[in-house]
């Protein structure tokens, strides 16, 4: 039994029935057919004023210069953490460049004993003046230990290796407590024994330097003044031609190290601070390496959740043109101001999860309203109306979340906050222009899912379907079990009537 109220519910419900679950989805303004509707004005002028031709333009030419500026920009970076101008770090280094020219060059190179045995014997370290001779007892050179001349010939041959390398083009000055002292003659010795005692004072003197407490480890020391007459520091090696000399000597000191035999009592080691930058470098590049590894596994969620394959393209085409737009703003950027050299990391991690997050919501979107009945145009309104909103607003607010970034006086954080805003700004303007651009331009190819996009359905190598003459030979005819261009199934409907031939 029901009362008079819920049966008149139910008659009710019987004469005006709920629509579908894909119509209710779409807005229903459009979902009624008024294409001028206010709700999507601003949406149908935006893909009626798209000029696809335009759009593929730029982004081609956008992420060739990009692509292109990509070298000069990463050479043009630091790696040094640059103290904040108004604090008293940032005051004291401002003063120090005023009134000192830059640091130079060190190359250092470790030498140390693999058994903690010394390189040279100790001495005593104090002068007893009331001793009969002192002072030359002083600075008499103990006997040596087993790894002395062994250390001393290492010393020798690191001199030789900087000497080949620099010589001709640098200004430079090579420093080892076995190198140092007054030049002595062919046969090792002296002319005067007055230079004997100034060189046990030198060594005296350089010991506690140069060596460890125990005298287990020794530095030598290649400090590069200037090369072709530009004066050299650690932030410019390897970014322009004058520092190609230091390039060189870093790498024979390094292959002369790995070469030193593992057999011998000596171990040696290339310790240098552009040594560490260049590690440092290649650090930020397996990052980069590894964020671009990890965008497999969300391509292959990404063709799950699309149901088509091909629409992987668009994503691909929308992180190229990101990071590479964003590339070559940062570029002149980078000219004028110190980038970090994390930026590069930050953008190319940005870019590929915005773009992948991007193309999710509209792509998305987009296969549905297709897959709900509606055009192509349509199925483009209903996604930037609701989607592309969507993208717009969130997209913003991460702008300025990392412009935010720009408060910070310190500029290894700053420029990296500006270069992933440029990225998240350049992943909304593909989003929202090169995914309609391209699917406006190949409608059958990116909506062809059969397969999951893996047929020849919408290509237009395979779009023309074998053809067979009319009995008179004029109209071509479909033949059955052949398919069309779009994928649909043939019929004898569809399927064109030859014209009845004329009597004799």
């Amino acid at each position: 039994l029901s009362s008079p109220r819920s049966t008149f519910r139910q008659a009710r419900r019987a004469s005006n029935p709920r629509p579908a679950l894909a119509a209710r989805r779409r807005p229903p303004l459009l979902a009624a057919g008024h294409k001028s509707a206010p709700m999507g004005v601003m949406e149908e002028r935006f893909l009626d004023r798209l000029q696809q031709s335009t759009i593929g333009a730029v982004t081609f030419v956008a992420t060739l210069v990009g692509g292109i500026c990509y070298f000069p920009f990463t050479s043009a970076l630091i790696l040094s953490v640059e103290p904040t101008p108004t604090s008293p770090s940032g005051v004291a280094h401002r003063i120090y460049a005023q009134y000192f020219p830059p640091e130079p060059v060190q190359l250092l190179v470790l030498v140390k004993s693999r058994d903690g045995s010394p390189l040279i014997p100790h001495v005593n370290s104090t002068l007893e003046p009331e001793q009969p001779r002192a002072l030359e007892r002083w600075v008499a050179a103990p006997p040596p230990t087993p790894l002395t001349a062994e250390a001393a010939q290492v010393s020798h041959e690191l001199s030789g290796v900087a000497a080949r390398e620099l010589d001709v083009h640098c200004r430079y000055t090579f420093l080892s407590y076995f190198d140092i002292g007054l030049k002595k003659s062919h046969e090792g010795r002296h002319d005067r024994p007055i230079h004997d005692v100034l060189d046990g004072i030198i060594s005296r003197v350089a010991r506690p330097m140069l060596f460890d407490s125990d005298a287990s480890r020794t530095l030598m020391l290649v400090q590069i003044e200037a090369c072709h007459g530009e004066d050299m520091t650690a932030e410019i090696v390897g970014k322009n031609e004058a520092s190609a000399p230091v390039v060189s000597a870093m790498e024979a000191l390094k292959d002369y190290a790995d070469a030193y035999p593992a057999s011998s009592g000596l171990a040696v080691e290339r310790v240098s601070f552009p040594g560490v930058m260049a590690t440092v470098q290649e650090g930020v590049e397996t990052a980069m390496l590894l964020s671009t590894l990890t965008a497999i596994p969300a391509f292959v969620l990404l063709g799950v959740f699309f149901k088509n394959l091909r629409l992987l393209i668009i994503t691909l085409i929308n992180i190229a043109f990101c990071v590479a737009t964003s590339v070559l703003i940062m570029y002149p950027v980078s000219l004028s101001m110190k980038v970090s050299a994390e930026a590069p990391a930050m953008m190319v991690a940005t870019g590929l999860a915005m773009s992948i997050d991007y193309s999710l919501f509209i792509l998305t979107r987009f296969g549905e309203e297709k897959r709900a009945g509606a055009s192509v145009k349509q199925a483009l309104l209903v996604t930037l109306q609701t989607s592309g909103h969507t993208v717009f607003i969130s997209g913003s607010t991460l702008c300025l979340c990392f412009l935010g970034m720009l408060l910070i006086p310190v500029s290894t954080i700053s420029t990296m906050g500006l270069a992933a805003a440029f990225t998240v700004l350049f992943a909304i303007v593909g989003g929202l222009t090169i995914t309609p651009a391209l699917l406006l331009s190949f409608p059958d190819f990116f909506t062809a899912d059969r397969r999951l996009g893996l047929s020849a359905d919408g290509i237009a190598l395979f779009a023309a379907a074998p053809k067979r003459l009319a009995g008179d030979g004029s109209e071509p005819m479909l033949g059955q079990g052949q398919e069309r261009a779009s994928g649909l199934p043939w019929s004898p409907a569809a399927a064109p009537t030859a014209a009845p031939a004329a009597d004799a």
